[in-house]
């Protein structure tokens, strides 16, 4: 998913997401109605810089450019996109 903000920097993430922008700057959101109260990843946009104010303990990684780019990746575990295989144990009573 791909957006804009006001000053131009665009924010790209692994998984849908909600973003939320006011004054004291952009909450971003995985756009998952069963993750009702996530704490978001919140950041602050000028003109040149950004500031990562809180992160989400389902974020993976926030990676900035130089090119006005931020890249958020989430761990897809949380929501059931990858699909781990558990080995099934037998035991065998004597």
């Amino acid at each position: 998913m791909k957006s804009k903000t006001i000053h131009g920097w665009e924010i790209i993430s692994s998984l849908d997401v909600r973003i939320y922008e006011d004054e004291a700057g952009v909450a971003i959101l995985v756009d998952r109605e069963e993750f009702g109260d996530q704490s978001p990843v919140i950041l602050d946009f000028d003109e040149d810089s950004v500031v990562v104010k809180s992160i989400s303990h389902l974020t993976k990684k926030v990676r900035i450019s130089l090119d006005r780019k931020v890249f958020i990746d989430w761990w897809d575990e949380y929501f059931g996109e990858i699909v781990q295989n558990m080995d099934i144990m037998e035991f065998e009573r004597d």
